[in-house]
């Protein structure tokens, strides 16, 4: 999770890390009633939804409940400082958050094939007749294709986030 903030700040964003570790902390826990656990892992959650709305292009896999639970009944509960509850909030989101991974083949595969698919879909429509009502000889092939594409893209971002909801967390 470091390497990102660290080459934001290479590229002259000043004070990009103090926000990911500082701001964050203090809108979601610092003043937020995090006596028990479930208290705790609904700031949790906030945050990690906070944090992938705010970060651009980028998602984050977060820790599982198991972990989260770890953390809170070894560390967090255990801790009155509110400083040294910060610092450890930090080192557990610093080890714990990693990037999401992204299987890009889809992507490419429903690119590749779609004008292709889009193409072929158009022509035979002209001769079947359940779907020659709905006319798409009449839809310039600039328009068509194009739209075809978009939607094989949107499926396939479909496909992959309901993949990575069954995936089991860690």
């Amino acid at each position: 999770m470091g390497l990102p903030f660290s080459a934001f700040n290479k590229f002259g964003l000043p004070g990009l890390s103090s926000v990911t570790t500082g701001q964050v902390y203090d809108r979601h826990f610092k003043d937020r009633g995090t006596g028990n656990f479930a208290d705790f892992h609904i700031a949790y959650v906030d945050f990690c939804q906070y944090f992938n709305t705010v970060m651009p292009g980028q998602d984050f896999d977060t820790p599982g409940l198991e972990d989260i639970k770890k953390f809170y009944e070894n560390t967090w509960e255990h801790l009155k400082d509110e400083v040294e509850k910060k610092k450890k909030f930090i080192e557990f989101m610093e080890a714990n958050i990693h990037e999401a991974s992204v299987d890009d083949s889809l992507f490419i595969m429903a690119g590749l094939a779609a004008p292709a698919a889009a193409i072929i879909a158009k022509r035979s429509s002209e001769s079947i007749p359940q779907v020659k009502k709905f006319k798409l000889q009449y839809i310039p092939n600039v328009v068509f294709v194009p739209l075809c594409t978009l939607i094989a893209i949107m499926g396939a971002t479909a496909v992959q986030m309901n993949k990575k909801s069954k995936k089991p967390t860690s």
